[in-house]
């Protein structure tokens, strides 16, 4: 009862009632003891389609997702609901004095000479319950510009039966017809009257209707109706807000051709006025709506991960992103408290939020996964700088993480690699000297068997620690390449002459070739010891009287690849870890073996080329792939099977 006594007490207030409390159905009851238009009722999502079937007290109704200047903007539209409705009862009143005053005689239909109006005969003509209706159908027209313009349209039809009307917007160029009634279409969609137009400024600076001038006093009336008769239109109204010309509604004569009583023009105006501040609300209403929806869609589709809690410690959003970064189901997470997050994400948002704190570049490992993250966290705050919450951006930086590890390996690598090329280096001058030395000792000392025993050891050494000394500059340094054409088959035959010469007699040793010319650019000495290293291993990996066969098959029309086998018997026993044989173990004891393989597949590479190894059939295969080089642009001389370039 207090309640219903202070809403009949105060004329300008708005009972909000949230149907989170009690279903709508059960608050009929409730809203029926209020006056029509005093409730605004916040509805659920599945609760908005019954808000049409209750009392007239409701005046409108919003989600309770509403953000708060939404809220605010329903209240003022309601408001304005209410000072309407509470204008056209004092002009319904006014009109019901005026139809008194007719019945006893006091009545004229006598036109004012000064305005060219008719005195209203009765008030049924003006204001009837069909054009209420229709204009509180125009306020609650939600934020649909099309139908709020239709609405109006109907409203005005209603007050006055007119031939023609047209209602124009402001844009950047002046002013268009946003919808009409009885134009042609041609004209709707081709005329602009321009912002600074005789029409537009008159309106502007006056605010009041204007009627087609009849008598010309001066170049701006001419101008004027030049700009109405372009409209077809009798009379002009200017749609104003907040002091500001928004729009121009226009309309023609009666389909009767009647005078406008003036009461017709005022109730026109006055709608006008409204419809000026509705279209305005719907612009700003779309543009928070559009900027909105921009905005999310760019923190959805960003790259980076992105998560915002509110100031009770809930998550608010939750983008895609972030999803599959943490593995996190997005929808699952909304409205959660901000300590399931995984650590230390949610500690830093309390931390940024509470005490201020600002992460900038942050990086944290999320368990012991691997999961690197680089954080950024930033404070929300309102326009008092109060905390409303706090958001991270954070992205996926594994990949960056492992790419530094292997960059400073890398490096580690490289240092290494100078050390032992400068140290081989040192180590290549004094044995050369002790090398030379014991040549001479030993052309002096040729008959004595003991003394050749132990120089034939001590040369044997020396020449073992020369092979690798050259491995090791080989592998830990840099080549300068002597890239010549080569035939494929002339280079097989080469490289088997050099094995053949320069391997131990306990494997044998083969080839095949093909008559096929291909050539393939090369430096041959260095091919042809990445070759020498490979069957090196083999003899090293296989017993003695294993068959190596060296050589190279035909290919096929659009290869633009040789490849060179080397096969050789697995005795049974196939090569499994393949990687491991491409990369040195560094054992002490087997140096010179162990880089063998390395150092054949650096020397391959160098000339963009591959190195594979296979096992099929007990049969275990080296695979060198070598770009080929098109026939017409090599010339192959008469000596050594060489090729050069044209």
């Amino acid at each position: 009862m207090e309640l219903l006594a202070l809403l009949s007490n105060n004329e300008k207030l708005i009972l909000a009632v949230d149907t989170d409390s009690l279903a709508l159905s059960e608050q009929r009851e409730f809203l029926e003891r209020f006056d029509d238009g005093m409730a605004l009722i916040i509805t659920h999502e599945d609760t908005g389609s019954h808000v049409q079937s209750l009392p007239d007290s409701v005046i409108g109704h919003i989600s309770e997702k509403a953000t708060p200047d939404e809220f605010l903007n329903a209240v003022d539209v309601a408001l304005e609901k209410q000072k309407l409705k509470r204008r056209l009862e004092l002009l319904k009143h006014s009109d019901r004095t005026v139809a008194s005053s007719y019945d006893q005689g006091f009545h004229s239909e006598k036109p004012d000479r000064s305005t060219g109006f008719i005195e209203p005969l009765t008030a049924g003509k003006l204001v009837n319950e069909k054009i209420i209706v229709n204009f509180a159908r125009m306020l609650t027209a939600s934020f649909d510009m099309r139908k709020l313009l239709e609405t109006f349209m109907d409203s005005v039809m209603e007050i006055a039966r007119v031939s023609r009307m047209s209602v124009l917007l402001k844009n950047k160029q002046g002013f268009y017809v946003k919808t009409q009634h009885g134009l042609d279409p041609y004209i709707a969609d081709n005329i602009i009257i321009s912002r600074d137009s005789a029409l537009a400024s008159w309106l502007a600076k006056t605010g009041r209707i204007i009627h087609k001038p009849l008598s010309f006093i001066d170049n701006s009336a001419v101008d004027i109706k030049s700009d109405m008769e372009a409209l077809q239109c009798m009379v002009s109204f200017p749609m104003m807000y907040k002091g500001k010309l928004i729009g121009i509604f226009n309309i023609d004569s009666k389909v009767t051709e009647d005078p406008f009583h003036k009461e017709e023009l005022e109730m026109i105006y006055v709608l006008c006025n409204y419809l000026g501040a509705a279209v305005k609300d719907i612009d700003v209403y779309h543009q928070m709506w559009y900027q909105k929806e921009f905005t999310k869609n760019i923190l959805l589709s960003m790259n980076s991960g992105m998560v915002a809690i509110d100031k009770d410690e809930k998550i608010t959003f939750f983008n895609n992103q972030a999803s599959e970064i943490l593995h996190i189901d997005s929808e699952r997470m909304s409205g959660k408290d901000v300590r399931a997050l995984p650590y230390p994400l949610g500690d830093i948002l309390l931390r940024t939020m509470v005490a201020g704190t600002s992460y900038n570049r942050h990086e944290v490992e999320m368990g012991r996964g691997g999961l690197f993250l680089g954080i950024n966290s930033y404070r929300l705050q309102d326009e008092h700088q109060v905390p409303t919450g706090a958001g991270i951006i954070f992205s996926d930086i594994s990949d960056s993480k492992k790419l530094a590890e292997q960059n400073n390996r890398s490096a580690r690598l490289d240092a290494v690699n100078n050390l032992v090329a400068k140290i081989a280096h040192e180590v290549r001058n004094p044995l050369t000297s002790i090398q030379t030395y014991i040549q001479l000792l030993s052309d002096k000392l040729t008959d004595d068997d003991l003394n050749n025993f132990y120089l034939s050891t001590v040369k044997d050494s020396i020449n073992k620690l020369t092979g690798l000394i050259d491995k090791l500059v080989t592998f830990s340094s840099s080549q300068n390449y002597n890239m010549k054409y080569y035939d494929i088959s002339v280079f097989i035959n080469d490289s088997f002459d050099f094995l053949s010469k320069n391997l131990p007699m306990s494997h044998r040793l083969s080839r095949i070739v093909i008559d096929k010319p291909l050539f393939i650019n090369v430096d041959k000495r260095q091919m042809i010891k990445a070759i020498y290293y490979l069957i090196s291993s083999i003899i090293d990996m296989t017993p003695e009287g294993n068959l190596i066969r060296l050589g190279t098959y035909g290919t096929k029309p659009d290869d633009h690849f040789v490849e060179i086998s080397i096969e050789f018997s697995n005795t049974g026993k196939a090569i499994k870890d393949k990687k491991a044989l491409l990369k040195p173990l560094l054992d002490i004891e087997h140096l010179g073996t162990e880089l063998n393989i390395p150092i054949s597949h650096k020397i391959i590479e160098a000339h963009d080329g591959s190195l594979d190894i296979r096992s099929f059939d007990n049969i275990n295969s080296f695979i060198i792939k070598l770009p080929l080089v098109e026939n017409k642009n090599v010339q192959v001389p008469s000596e050594g099977g060489r090729a050069s370039g044209q």
